[in-house]
């Protein structure tokens, strides 16, 4: 009788580092959702264009920006802007204009890589994906802004002229469990699964 209670004693204590396994190892791998922002800029004289300018955007433009809405302390994440026209054939005909994107991207406390201003030459027809990889160092809710552009070039002044065509804010919170990240929540999960199963193993030991 006491070989049985001590063996469901252990059963029981088996299950406690069976759960706690299972939840760390949920949590570390657990899917980061992701915010996402979408626009349209149509073709046209810019709205922020200054004044006495006719700075246009060449066509019709879809603009989308995601980034993750959390992340685990520890781990990396993404920030994406994609522009593309609808429905557009890519030409590199050398008389075709050519649209000149700005993007810059700020985080507060968080490193970016790359980190500043991203400049590129888009062709008509021709897509934009930009990346940024985003550490999360420290535990918090860290805001942020990407800034979109379109860089005309102002032959008096020798200089490329940004004209912002959208302020997207941006928040990314770094979250950890009991203090853990995501590498070490995984090495406490393995451990508590192999407690688990050498304290269900000795479990049906004893009682037999």
């Amino acid at each position: 009788m006491k070989n049985r209670r001590l063996g469901q004693g252990l059963f029981i204590f088996s299950l406690l580092f069976l759960a706690f396994g299972l939840f760390n190892i949920g949590w570390a791998v657990w899917p980061t959702p992701r915010e996402a922002v979408t626009l349209e800029i149509p073709a046209g004289v810019l709205p922020a264009a200054p004044e006495g300018t006719s700075y246009a955007s060449l066509t019709d433009y879809g603009l989308s920006l995601t980034w993750p809405r959390w992340l685990r302390v520890g781990e990396r994440g993404e920030i994406r802007v994609f522009l593309r026209e609808p429905d557009a054939q890519y030409s590199m005909e050398l008389d075709q204009p050519v649209q000149v994107v700005l993007v810059e991207t700020s985080l507060a406390k968080m490193s970016l890589d790359p980190p500043g201003l991203r400049q590129v030459s888009l062709h008509p027809g021709q897509e934009m994906d930009l990346s940024w990889a985003v550490s999360a160092d420290a535990v918090g809710e860290f805001p942020g802004q990407v800034i979109f552009s379109f860089g005309f070039y102002d032959q008096a002044l020798s200089d490329l002229i940004p004209v912002p065509v959208a302020v997207m804010d941006i928040s990314i919170k770094v979250v950890s469990l009991f203090g853990l990240g995501s590498q070490m929540a995984i090495w406490f999960g393995i451990v508590s699964m192999v407690l688990w199963g050498a304290l269900f193993v000795l479990g049906r030991a004893v009682q037999h």
